[in-house]
């Protein structure tokens, strides 16, 4: 118990209305979500323990921040509420649990939705044409961005077959992330501000005094509530498809089902497919269906009780950066890695962040010191996006030797980044060895970071045929290895050999080189002999290898260093060839298709072979160029992008019957 409650309620009050200026007035966040959400969950605990404290003008009795004096107010003809969080399963259950004793028991329908990453926006149409746009301010009044509205693109202006009268509709206005980076790119040349994420820049976007400032970012709105009006459906799932009919966009993901334990897998299954969604999402939104029993349940005086937010771990944290060390990689760039004040980040401890270059940290404005924001997205190292305050003195500036090697660096003219030179530099050579042992490449069982760190500072391994004259006397002498652990390592050796020539093509690191393209030189070629012998001009006419990927093969081919390898890899005995693809048939032949969603039973990547295996070519991608899109449970944009181009769609069964 707090020595003194109502000092401590007051402190707290102060700290959360600080940040929600930062966060709805300013759309310059110091906070990450969940950060916030851990203090305004400690006011909220505080208050109903001790409830004599508790005052209108508390937090946790409003809505959001207030309306800003750029724009006229507009009064919402019913609040704009917002939602209760949650970051766990227990949250829902008990969540579940409330509704259905407020019900009575009664069964009922669960609607599940992406919770988008953006701005709420409020848009009332009379008689079908849209007359007025607000935000949501605090909840009771908010700001006339009508004249900004206006000017995204996917907001209907009239509405076909709409309800007479008033007709609000509710939803998110977004940017995508791909639109995020090309617009901080053009703030970045401009010298003007840098958003830190997709929310603040959807918010500094509508809130130009200029409409065409707005006009000139491709913002976004997807439809996910009902403000108020006279509609004919008696389910929310049912205004959704209302509101698709009259030309809005409503959220990819949905799931409609009576089973909360159907609710909790969705979460789980969703954490990873939305990665790959164009737009940020942090979360989803569960709310009970029908119109009536939302009626029945009623609200709070800030939230409805039948909705809840299901939050994932928060992508972006505040830390402080303690110090800044250099990374060598296998191509000898120098990345500046900032090391931070430990914090939680999307599930994990995060200690680490990349700058990623010299550039980017004079662009930030970053010093060792300073308070910052960082992100992690999915499995993608943690990155610095944001100073919020600066505090440090230490300027980071480029080294002038490799930290590695303590050989001079090099810049080449008009690029950006540092490079150590020295082919023998040692972080270069543990890169390269590690990649060319990696699950994509060689996957060599055994060859991890901690061994090749001790056999390329033994100096036993300096290139990748010194890895094949390795023996038991080597391995034995590694730091917790014995005779079976030596033997797996040195059988896993044995049997990369055997490794298709894509697999070989793509560990040798050549610059431009992927996956994807070594297995396109390899099928193109099937051997390493004509591959290497091949002109510029052949490789250059290769389907899907552009003129730089050409230009690096055909170097690294003429390279001595690189054919000594080569050659010292032909004697060991590895595999030069790439086997013929068996061709089941020839009923996808000329066709290029695309999966999305989760195929029962099926890895995406093993029906994409199979697809190739009947002919047809795979995409990652829909574009106007594709045949047919596969869409599986749980599809998202690519499914959207080929409802807008038209683009046929097949289930996965109806794909199974055409290839049978």
């Amino acid at each position: 118990m707090p020595a003194n409650p109502a000092e401590e309620i007051a402190k707290l009050r102060q700290i959360i209305e600080f940040h929600n200026h930062r966060y709805y007035d300013l759309d310059d966040p110091v906070l990450s979500d969940s950060q916030y959400d851990e203090l305004y969950k400690k006011l909220k605990d505080l208050e109903t323990r001790f409830p004599q404290f508790v005052t209108p003008d508390s937090p946790t009795q409003k809505i959001g921040g207030k309306a800003s004096a750029t724009f006229a107010p507009v009064t919402h003809g019913v609040p704009m509420m917002s939602l209760d969080n949650s970051y766990n399963a227990e949250d829902v259950r008990a969540w579940y649990e409330r509704c259905s004793k407020i019900l009575s028991s009664r069964d009922f329908t669960l609607v599940v939705e992406a919770k988008i990453d953006g701005v709420s926006c409020s848009l009332t149409y009379l008689d079908g044409i849209l007359t007025t746009a607000a935000s949501r301010g605090d909840g009771k009044t908010g700001e006339d961005i009508t004249a900004n509205v206006r000017t995204i693109q996917n907001i209907p202006h009239r509405l076909p077959n709409a309800p007479k009268g008033v007709l609000e509709i509710r939803g998110e206005i977004y940017l995508e992330k791909k639109d995020l980076a090309a617009l901080n790119e053009k703030q970045a040349f401009h010298n003007q501000i840098i958003f830190a994420n997709t929310r603040n820049a959807a918010a500094g976007s509508l809130r130009q005094k200029d409409s065409a400032i707005t006009a000139q970012r491709p913002l976004k709105f997807f439809a996910h509530s009902f403000g108020r009006g006279e509609i004919d459906v008696p389910s929310f799932s049912q205004f959704l498809n209302r509101c698709h009919a009259w030309g809005f966009s409503v959220s990819p993901s949905r799931l409609i089902t009576s089973s909360l334990e159907e609710v909790l897998r969705f979460y789980q299954t969703f954490a990873e497919q939305r990665l790959q969604l164009p737009f940020d999402t942090d979360g989803l939104v569960i709310k009970v269906d029908d119109f009536t029993l939302q009626q029945i349940l009623g609200s709070t005086a800030k939230s409805p009780r039948w909705a809840i937010a299901f939050k994932y771990p928060a992508e972006q944290a505040t830390t402080t950066v303690n110090n800044v060390l250099f990374s060598v990689g296998r191509s000898g760039i120098i990345t500046p890695v900032a090391q931070v004040e430990p914090v939680s980040c999307a599930g994990v401890v995060i200690s680490n962040a990349t700058l990623h270059n010299f550039d980017e940290i004079k662009r930030l404005g970053v010093r060792v010191g300073d308070k910052i924001i960082l992100e992690r997205a999915g499995e993608v190292i943690p990155k610095v996006v944001k100073v919020v305050e600066h505090i440090g003195e230490k300027e980071i500036l480029p080294p002038t030797q490799c930290p590695a090697c303590s050989r001079p660096v090099y810049k080449a003219e008009g690029e950006v980044g540092y490079y150590c030179v020295n082919p023998s530099c040692p972080a270069q050579i543990k890169g390269r060895i590690l990649h060319y042992a990696s699950r994509g490449a060689m996957d060599i069982e055994g060859m991890g970071d901690a061994v090749v760190e001790e056999l390329v500072d033994r100096e036993f391994v300096t290139n990748f045929p010194d890895l094949y004259n390795l023996n038991f006397f080597h391995l034995l002498s590694l730091e917790n290895f014995k005779e079976k652990k030596s033997q797996n390592l040195l059988d896993g050796l044995e049997e990369s050999k055997k490794r298709p020539l894509s697999r070989l093509l793509f560990a040798l690191g050549i610059t431009f080189v992927g996956a994807k393209t070594a297995e396109v030189l390899a099928d193109h070629f099937r051997t390493l002999d004509k591959l290497m012998n091949a002109s510029l001009q052949e490789l250059q006419s290769i389907p899907d290898v552009g003129e730089a990927v050409s230009q690096s093969v055909y170097n690294f081919f003429h390279d001595p260093a690189a054919c000594e390898q080569i050659e010292q890899l032909r004697q060991i005995g590895l595999n030069f060839t790439q086997p013929e693809k068996k061709m089941s048939s020839r009923v996808l032949e000329g066709k290029t298709v695309v999966f999305t969603g989760e195929m029962e039973g099926m890895k995406r990547t093993e029906a994409e072979l199979l697809a190739r295996q009947h002919g047809a070519k795979t995409s990652g991608s829909v574009s106007a160029k594709t045949s047919f899109v596969v869409a599986a449970k749980a599809a998202g944009s690519k499914l959207k992008k080929a409802q807008e181009l038209g683009i046929q769609i097949l289930t996965p069964e109806e794909f199974f019957k055409l290839i049978s």
